[in-house]
């Protein structure tokens, strides 16, 4: 194959940034996987004392997001600010900004503490990435109520607008 083609360059680019990276994702203490990993489940009959001091992030069904609704916990809703204000679980919060959100969560509750992030309804991803991003920023026991809003206004739940 000849190199002076721009596509065979790029070709050879790209292939060559592949290997290199797999290769260094191999001697890393923790490598990345190459899958992305689904949420473990948290079952209505799990122990959440021992839930919640595992820190990593879990889906949580309707029962267990009324059931720590009502413990008081913290509960961050993902989706639009605009969604937001027309209706969000009492005592929620919300920020487009994720600094001003991981800031507004850190005041509330520190970061170890468990808080519950929800978004739409089950098909919506907004809650999984918001979780994994503040993950990032050192938070620790994450739950992600798949649910969401349209499973907690069906089942005649409380809520609340900031209009």
């Amino acid at each position: 194959m000849r190199l002076n083609r721009p596509g065979h360059q790029v070709l050879v680019l790209i292939t060559c940034s592949f290997l290199i990276g797999l290769g260094s994702n191999l001697f890393r203490n923790r490598p990345l996987p190459l899958l992305a990993n689904h949420l473990e489940l948290a079952e209505p009959g799990d122990d959440i004392v021992s839930i919640l001091a595992d820190p990593t992030i879990r889906e949580i069904d309707l029962k267990m997001a009324k059931d720590l609704y009502t413990s008081g916990k913290l509960f961050v809703d993902a989706r639009a600010i605009e969604y937001f204000k027309q209706g969000h679980i009492p005592g929620s919060v919300a920020n487009d900004d994720i600094d001003a959100l991981a800031s507004a969560i850190d005041s509330r509750i520190g970061q170890n503490l468990a808080f519950i992030i929800y978004c739409s309804d089950d098909d919506c991803g907004s809650s999984e990435d918001l979780a994994y991003e503040l993950q990032d920023l050192g938070f620790m026991n994450i739950l992600v109520f798949k649910g969401g809003w349209k499973d907690w206004t069906g089942a005649g739940l409380p809520l609340e607008t900031s209009e």
